[in-house]
């Protein structure tokens, strides 16, 4: 059996509810609801994880992640079962109705039954299934009240702590994770993974190591470090796949998928997200079926295609109401009257507002969301509620504040603007805007910086693969170099003993024409001063990087840049400073840029960088990361009061046209950096 740690750690899923912005322990009281109830929670869970529960099973996947979503029609191969004894077959066949939710599980009382049964199916002489048992304890035992949970946990870990036992102690540490998220203490809940982590990687248990992964990833996400969230949910993929995992693994699509719709890469997300479908479409997992077209809809959302967003909300509406799942009624609701406020179906809106309030009255929770407040808001101040209009939008602001939630208030404060924009009150619009202009800007440059992140680990990940592949080739040749060598080495001495004087001769001259011709050929494409490729061959590279464009359809930039007033600084500080500076700049910007991009000097203080597939987006990002850098970067070890910065030109490589165009338009946007002001970034498309 393959232990499960991270049963019911629904505080630290990826899934946030979206839109809803309640408070994200989503711990379950008799007043006070958030999210969803637990046993929703544990159904969510089980969708995140797929229903691993019980044998570990050896599949064999081979391949990168994306090659099995390529390869998802593929056939399976067969899985090989450990034979079981019949305790260890009861003890498994118990966990799987646990988790399933064929128990039903509505109060403390009936997870106290609950794990007395289990106490009574552990096997003997079974540590897997024992450590299964003990997690089960630490989290199941204060399920609704985390506060006592930590308390629990930390008392648990104490006395693994006492009798030795490392792995026991990395389990519970998990448990504590749970209730740390649950009481809204992620920071805490954050260091507590890292001790999980250390004590996986000590006693070398993947799937301790794994498990505290999936929950890093969770919670980075959650306070939106979406690129470092991807690199541990990768990871986590990466060594379920080794062990043979298949449900570890599929597990992590749908919150991979949602990570990559944060970050904006929304033809990725979705390609993610349909998988996601389809795995709870065939393992029959209705409350995944939900939470997937609830993502599917923010995704279309996204796109500004509304019709296709609420046919989606709508589509898990028919899920929740055919399997009465109440909880998620709320959440669905309030994404319905977003998309009808976006459609202008004001009244629409407010009729799935209502709705929502009632299904949360039910639940036990009369407050609003800021989500649901702002959408009252929205929609009243366009059917002329202005007075009522503001109210919503004051408790909105007041829950999106103590949530601290950038993202929300963002949406906010410009729909509040617009309802002031409406009402007359022009000051007061502006007020809003301007608030809203400076949490987007932040935002912006906050996706910016995590999509550039998030690129450079996939290339960095591809380049490590690559890397591997290569160097197993280059051992083969290198061991086939020697066992030639060895035999032509034979064939030397023979010579040298037949031809004597002469033949070292001819050999040395040989070896000293090679050298020359080497030499010579080295100089004739390389900056002296540099060592970048010159002007001849920079744009004998160029040629080539388009010739490959054209014939493979993959997009190709340029970067063309200078040093700010070059000539000022040889003035005043001498041209052997301005080398060193010339010097500096080639060495830093080869540290700036990807490992493909080919860099050269064309003259003076002027350079020009090939960025082969890179579209005009990415490459202003490299450029800009540069140009940044470059600003940051100090001389003062060289002279006091030197500074450099640069000025760059960007454009993107056209079809069909030829080197002298693509030249001509990167210098014109080098002249526009310089002159509006250098130190700057522009691009002529």
């Amino acid at each position: 059996m393959a232990r499960r740690y991270r049963l019911t750690q629904t505080a630290v899923s990826i899934v946030d509810c979206e839109r809803n912005s309640m408070r994200r322990e989503r711990q379950p009281s008799p007043m006070n609801f958030s999210c969803f109830p637990l046993w929703a929670g544990i159904l969510l869970y089980l969708f995140s994880t797929a229903i691993a529960y019980a044998s570990h099973h050896p599949v064999n996947i081979k391949g990168t992640f994306d090659d099995q979503l390529e390869n998802q029609n593929a056939e399976r191969k067969d899985e090989k079962f450990k034979e079981l004894t019949p305790e260890q077959q009861a003890f498994d066949d118990f966990v799987y109705k646990l988790e399933s939710g064929e128990i039903e599980l509505n109060s403390q009382q009936d997870f106290d039954r609950e794990l007395k049964k289990m106490a009574a199916l552990v096997p003997a002489d079974d540590e897997d299934r024992r450590l299964t048992y003990v997690y089960y304890q630490c989290i199941l035992s204060r399920m609704f009240d985390p506060r006592a949970g930590i308390n629990l946990a930390r008392d648990m870990i104490s006395k693994a702590k006492t009798k030795g036992d490392r792995l026991e102690e990395g389990v519970l540490y998990m448990c504590l994770v749970n209730y740390q998220s649950r009481a809204g203490e992620v920071s805490e809940a954050l260091q507590t993974t890292e001790k999980a982590l250390d004590i996986g990687e000590e006693l070398n248990d993947k799937l301790l190591i794994a498990d505290a992964h999936v929950s890093r990833c969770s919670m980075r996400s959650l306070i939106g470090e979406n690129d470092f969230a991807l690199q541990d949910c990768v990871k986590a993929e990466k060594i379920y796949r080794e062990e043979g995992l298949l449900e570890g693994s599929e597990g992590l699509i749908f919150d991979i998928g949602i990570i990559y719709r944060r970050l904006g890469f929304l033809e990725r997300a979705e390609k993610y997200l349909n998988r996601a479908q389809q795995i709870a479409e065939r393992d029959n997992l209705r409350f995944g079926q939900l939470q997937v077209y609830l993502q599917q809809g923010f995704l279309e959302e996204q796109r500004n295609n509304l019709d296709k967003a609420i046919a989606k909300y709508q589509a898990a509406m028919k899920v929740a109401r055919d399997d009465d799942i109440q909880s998620e009624m709320v959440p669905i609701r309030i994404a319905l009257a977003g998309g009808y406020n976006l459609r202008g179906e004001y009244s629409k809106a407010i009729r799935e507002l209502e709705l929502a309030s009632e299904a949360r009255e039910k639940l036990g929770n009369i407050n609003y969301d800021g989500m649901a407040a702002m959408q009252y808001g929205i929609a009243l101040s366009n059917i002329e509620q202005p007075q009522q209009a503001e109210e919503f939008f004051l408790e909105a602001e007041r829950q999106m504040l103590r949530d601290n939630n950038r993202r929300y208030l963002a949406l906010l404060y410009e729909a509040w603007a617009e309802s002031y924009k409406k009402a007359g009150n022009e000051q007061q619009a502006l007020d809003k805007y301007q608030k809203f202009m400076v949490l987007q800007k932040e935002l912006d440059r906050q996706r910016s910086d995590q999509q550039t992140q998030v690129l450079r680990f996939e290339y960095d990940s591809e380049k490590t693969e690559l890397e591997n592949e290569q160097l197993q080739k280059e051992q083969k040749l290198k061991d086939e170099q020697l066992e030639s060598l060895q035999k032509a080495r034979q064939w030397q001495i023979l010579a040298i003993i037949l031809g004597g004087l002469l033949t070292l001769l001819l050999i040395w001259f040989s070896l000293r024409q090679v050298a020359n011709s080497r030499k010579f050929k080295q100089l004739a494409y390389t900056d002296s001063l540099t060592g970048l490729a010159n002007r001849r061959q920079i744009e004998r590279a160029l040629k080539k990087s388009m010739e490959e464009a054209n014939l493979n359809r993959k997009p190709l930039s340029i970067l063309m840049y200078d040093i700010d007033h070059f000539k000022v600084i040889n003035d005043k500080h001498g041209h052997s400073i301005g080398d060193v500076v010339l010097t500096n700049l080639s060495n830093f910007s080869k540290e700036l840029l990807r490992d493909n991009d080919v860099l050269g000097r064309t003259g003076g203080e002027e350079f020009l960088a090939i960025l082969p597939n890179a579209n005009i987006d990415q490459a202003i990002q490299v450029a800009k990361r540069l140009q940044r850098e470059v600003d940051l970067k100090q001389y003062t070890n060289i002279e006091s009061d030197l500074n450099a910065t640069i000025s760059v030109g960007v454009t993107e490589f056209k079809p069909g046209e030829n080197m002298d165009q693509l030249l001509h338009r990167v210098d014109e946007a080098l002249y526009q950096a310089k002159e509006n002001g250098r130190n700057r970034v522009e691009y002529v498309i």
